[in-house]
């Protein structure tokens, strides 16, 4: 069968289409670094990417959220710290006050030191990390505590996922360890119980301040624990989401990116089969035209 110029041109421009084609794909890969840019270059592996990447966005989120709320905690147990130390220093001045030596004038000026306290206690129970009150709950775009130590937060715990369907505490009850909510001790009608028997020069009421001050000192070191423990496993979780973060960026790095060496010998090869297409078309229409000639 003799072969005419219309079968000579379309074969050559499949082959150059083809040669092209390979040529252009070698250049993107050698230029983007990437082996997989749609799922046609390697389904399997454009697959994996997208599992992988998911993967990858979870564990960083986690990483973000996590070490967020340490810092948080962090600021909260540094006021909580503020509000043992205060409480301690109230306790030691009523058991000072409870001796007989001392008479109404030095209670009324012990009174006066007590209030400063309270207002210290209220102003770190006050305390903000960013934009947010850290002792109010879900109501932490407000002051939890007002000038007289009652409390407008609400009872809700903040939680952020650690781990698919894992829940780690990251905030802290203060109505539990401040207003004694569940049956312990209301810290701030304590001292304000201790400041007006200071006043009454009321050696009765400065005695019971004392155990008072102290179950209130201990709620707050409960408190204090707690967040510790809080801190702890949200470093944990922020530690191995940071490490998971790194191992499926490297996954998805191993599926997705081009090995320079191999991208480059296959752009050397692609671009001289492309030569090799348009030197034989050309050769085969200079025989078309010579036996035509013939």
């Amino acid at each position: 069968m003799r072969i005419t110029d219309t079968m000579l041109y379309t074969n050559a421009s499949t082959s150059i289409d083809l040669a092209r084609s390979n040529v252009n794909t070698a250049t993107e890969e050698s230029s983007s670094g990437l082996r997989v840019t749609q799922p046609g270059d390697d389904p399997a592996a454009a697959a994996g990417v997208i599992i992988h990447s998911a993967a990858e966005s979870f564990a960083t989120s986690v990483q973000q959220t996590a070490t967020a709320a340490v810092d948080e905690l962090q600021t909260a147990s540094g006021a909580l710290n503020s509000v043992s130390t205060a409480l301690t220093t109230a306790r030691e001045l009523a058991v000072q006050m409870s001796n007989d030596t001392y008479n109404a004038t030095d209670r009324a000026d012990a009174a006066a030191q007590v209030g400063q306290i309270f207002n210290e206690v209220v102003a770190a129970l006050n305390t903000k990390s960013g934009d947010r009150y850290v002792f109010g709950g879900s109501q932490d775009q407000t002051p939890p505590f007002d000038a007289s130590g009652n409390y407008n937060g609400d009872t809700e715990v903040r939680t952020i996922e650690v781990a698919p369907g894992v829940q780690q505490p990251a905030s802290l009850r203060a109505d539990v360890a401040i207003t004694g909510a569940g049956g312990g001790t209301n810290v701030l009608a304590a001292l304000t119980a201790f400041q007006t028997a200071l006043t009454n020069n009321d050696t009765t009421g400065i005695e019971a301040a004392v155990g008072a001050l102290q179950t209130g000192t201990s709620q707050v070191a409960q408190l204090i624990s707690q967040a510790g423990g809080d801190m702890d496993a949200l470093s944990t979780a922020a530690t191995v989401a940071q490490a998971t973060t790194l191992s499926e960026t490297k996954d998805v790095s191993n599926l997705q990116d081009a090995d320079v060496v191999t991208a480059a010998t296959q752009l050397q090869m692609a671009q001289t089969a492309l030569q090799a297409a348009l030197a034989a078309s050309t050769q085969s229409f200079k025989f078309s035209l010579l036996d035509q000639s013939g």
